[in-house]
């Protein structure tokens, strides 16, 4: 997607009608939906203010590359949590498979008594639950793909529109659908926009820079995130995956052993 923006930039830089250079180069895939959004956004405002197309999709394209790149380290640093969730909870089918292993009559326990139908259905509740409970794990650390900043870029658009400031946040509103943007974008948007009023100076500059500022906090953000999530999965191993793999794995064989130690006594 920052190819094709780059692409149009250029061909709108070098005399180009907007339109035409679109149909020349082609529309942004619609396959990574949230930065799409963030990306319409952006151009709905360049287009209502009439803010500088060129500038405006060089801008998007850089940030699109930035954002990409802490996604991509973000969901490296996540492969070696996610891979050992996986192996942690195939623990339970390795119990299994031990006990089976042993010839204690784990297996028979397991099937053909009620002790047995019982540690298996506690088990299987248990490794669903932690399967679920790794998935929200993951997931809640996992990128979303959107592009963080986008509503600060919105307003550096709107305001090298050279309009007013109410004018550009009129802008920001509709192209958004009114949408409240996050609480720290609001903030930093406030910051940047009563700088600017006291130091009598363009506050489009300033707002680009925070955009950047906020996706660099974005990116470290989730990069601690990944870091954490190998602490985290520790407490579905524990409170699910083990007592599961106990269930299966360890109780049907000591019941086996058991039972055919009172049977040889006899």
């Amino acid at each position: 997607m920052a190819g094709i923006l780059d692409r149009v930039a250029t061909l709108v830089a070098a005399g180009v009608p907007p339109a035409r250079a679109w149909e020349l180069v082609g529309r942004l895939p619609a396959g990574n939906a949230p930065a799409s959004a963030d990306i319409a956004v952006v151009l709905r405002v360049a287009e209502r203010t009439g803010a500088p197309v060129a500038e405006t999709l060089g801008a998007l394209a850089g940030a699109l590359r930035r954002s990409a790149a802490s996604d991509r380290a973000i969901r490296v640093a996540l492969a070696g949590p996610r891979t050992s969730a996986r192996v942690v909870l195939a623990l339970p089918l390795f119990g299994l498979g031990l006990g089976a292993s042993w010839g204690s009559g784990a297996v028979q326990v397991l099937t053909g008594s009620p002790l047995g139908w019982g540690c298996s259905a506690v088990a299987a509740l248990l490794v669903l639950l932690g399967r679920a409970w790794t998935a929200r794990l993951v997931r809640s650390a996992t990128p979303d793909g959107r592009v963080p900043g986008v509503v600060l870029d919105a307003w550096a658009v709107a305001v090298s529109g050279g309009g007013s400031w109410i004018a550009a946040g009129e802008a920001v509103r509709r192209a958004t659908g009114g949408n409240v943007p996050p609480a720290a974008d609001a903030v930093r948007l406030r910051e940047v926009l009563d700088l600017a009023q006291r130091a009598g100076v363009p506050a489009a500059g300033l707002l680009r820079r925070a955009a950047e500022d906020v996706r660099d906090d974005a990116a470290a953000a989730g990069l601690a995130a990944a870091e954490r999530l190998a602490v985290r999965l520790v407490l579905p191993l524990g409170t699910c995956v083990l007592p599961a793999f106990v269930l299966v794995g360890v109780v049907p064989v000591v019941v086996g052993v058991l039972s055919s130690t009172v049977v040889g006594a006899r």
